[in-house]
This record gives structure tokens, C-alpha cells and sequence, in this order.
């Protein structure tokens, strides 16, 4: 029997969703930079701070087409000890100060736990799947299965840097977004692929066995109709 997986709760991540209003994609990725150049400026050596430009031609949402992709992440994560409050800080009132240019009630802040089950380096690119999960699939199960057991699907995945699960706690999530000023996204996680180019990674993929594979056993758990994935340009604005 493989060894269980116990949960690292040693890191806390921000993660703030923005969905641009027609024709601002480019002004809001400005605006993010900004705002994260301002967020890691505050923070020093305490954090890392990233942005996630969403790339054009985005192959990945038509898999998910009941739910909207987001444009922009600014993501920042440190140690869990003093708890998201610092990032909040230091990221403020990004609400108020990017209402003319992104749909605040369409956008979202997330709270939680990355595991790095692959680490590795910030690469070019990152695939974000934004899940739900099924119905009468308590929290604790769906997270269980999804470190325990679909995670190998992660680990099977050719041609990735990293692969990391972030594990979200919805009642800071909830308080987050109120502070910041923007929606409340509810998932229950995140899959993320860190990857070096797209041609490389359908490259390695190609054959639709794994993607089959891993949609099948998503079934026992995931609500994947109203769940949500697509691909960014990965940004490092500052690190400890």
C-alpha cells in the first residue's frame, strides 16, 4: 500500500481571480503588475509574489464551457504562521482601485494551502483547473481523494515542470473577497501544471489516454460541468 499523504499546511496562498470587462485585458494585466509590484514591494523577503496574464487562443476553457475563465491571478504566498492577514495587507484595496476595469462581481479571491507535490522554479507557463466538487461529496472526502488518489495523474503527466494542488479554505476565501472588494469564487481546489511550452505539453499528451483517464475518475468526485480551467503567462514580481 502506497504511504498516505499528510497535508502541508506550512504555506498560505492569495490567490485574487480578476475577469477583465470587454477590451481591458491588456490595461488589467498592466494594472495587475502594478498592483503586485506595489504588493511585493510591502512584503520584502517575507512572501513571493506572481502574476498570471491569461494567454490568447487559450485552447483549455472550451473543456469547461459553462464557466467563465479569469484574466488575471495576482497570487501571492508566505509562511502559514502569521496567516493570510500580511498578504491582505499588502495587496489592499484592489477592489476599488480596479472597478473601472475588471467586473468585481465576476472576479474572486482564494485562500489556501499549496501542496508542491512536483516543486519546481516559476516556469513561462501555468494551467490552472479551478474545481468544484460533486454533490453529497463532503469537503474532507473530495480533498482526500484528490491528495490520495488523483494526484497520480499529476505525477503520470509528461512534459510538466511542477504539479501542484491548492487546497482552498473556503471561509477565509469568503472573508478575503469581502476585504478585497471582489466576488466569492467557491471551488475546493486547484490542479496546477507548470509548464514549459504548449507544443511540448500536447506533444506529450497527444494520444488522449491520460486526459480520458483522468476525466473518468474525476467523475467520483468532481462537479467538472462547473468547474473551470485555462492557461497563463507566469510572472515572478517578487520572492524571498
Amino acid at each position: 500500500m502506497a504511504e498516505l499523504r499528510v497535508p502541508d499546511r506550512s504555506v498560505v496562498r492569495v490567490a485574487v481571480l480578476l475577469a477583465a470587462r470587454g477590451g481591458c485585458r491588456a490595461e488589467l494585466a498592466a494594472a495587475g503588475r502594478e498592483a503586485a509590484g506595489a504588493a511585493a514591494r510591502t512584503l520584502g523577503d517575507r512572501a513571493r509574489v506572481m502574476v498570471l496574464v491569461g494567454i490568447d487562443d487559450d485552447p483549455f476553457p472550451a473543456a469547461n464551457p459553462l464557466c467563465r475563465p479569469f484574466d488575471l491571478v495576482l497570487e501571492a504566498q508566505a509562511g502559514a504562521g502569521a496567516g493570510p492577514e500580511p498578504l491582505l495587507d499588502a495587496i489592499g484595496d484592489l477592489g476599488g482601485r480596479l472597478g473601472d476595469i475588471a467586473h468585481l462581481d465576476l472576479s474572486g479571491c482564494l485562500v489556501g494551502a499549496p501542496q508542491e507535490l512536483i516543486p519546481c522554479p516559476p516556469t513561462p507557463l501555468r494551467y490552472l483547473y479551478l474545481m468544484r466538487r460533486r454533490a453529497h461529496t463532503t469537503r474532507a472526502a473530495y480533498l482526500d481523494y484528490y491528495l490520495q488518489h488523483h494526484s497520480r495523474f499529476g505525477f503520470a503527466t509528461p512534459n510538466i515542470s511542477g504539479y501542484t494542488q491548492l487546497h482552498v479554505d473556503p471561509v477565509a476565501s469568503a472573508i478575503a473577497a469581502h476585504r478585497l472588494g471582489v466576488g466569492s469564487t467557491v471551488v475546493d481546489s486547484v490542479s496546477e501544471l507548470h509548464i514549459e511550452s504548449l507544443p511540448a505539453f500536447f506533444a506529450g499528451v497527444a494520444d488522449g489516454r491520460l486526459g480520458a483517464e483522468a476525466a473518468a475518475d474525476e467523475e467520483r468526485f468532481v462537479d467538472r460541468d462547473n468547474s473551470v480551467s485555462f492557461c497563463t503567462a507566469s510572472e515572478l514580481v517578487g520572492a524571498p
